[in-house]
């Protein structure tokens, strides 16, 4: 997640300030990549802050919730799946790839 080892960034598209971008959307686009599955720790921020930077870049995402772990403080979880609902963020099952 993010770019720069100085800096604690929860997004793997971006850095904390918000304006710094890793590369990473453009690296993906460059290879005509349009869906992506996220999983991962934790759901309620690092997941939740790439799934909706992706979006945000674009892409179709799901987040699959059986292979992501909250930290959920004091509802976090909750919160970080609405926000993701809000931003266009899919939530589905590993059972549903099948």
């Amino acid at each position: 997640k993010g770019f720069h080892k100085e800096i604690d960034s929860y997004s793997a598209f971006g850095e904390a300030d918000h304006k710094t971008s890793t590369g990473l959307a453009g690296y993906l686009k460059a290879r005509g990549i349009k869906t992506l599955y996220v999983t991962g720790l934790a759901t309620d921020f690092c997941v939740a802050w790439t799934a909706m930077d992706a979006r945000k870049a674009g892409f179709d995402v799901f987040v699959i919730e059986d292979a992501t772990r909250a930290i959920d403080l004091n509802g976090s979880l909750a919160a970080a799946w609405k926000q993701m609902a809000a931003k266009g963020v899919k939530r589905i099952q590993s059972c549903d790839l099948a």
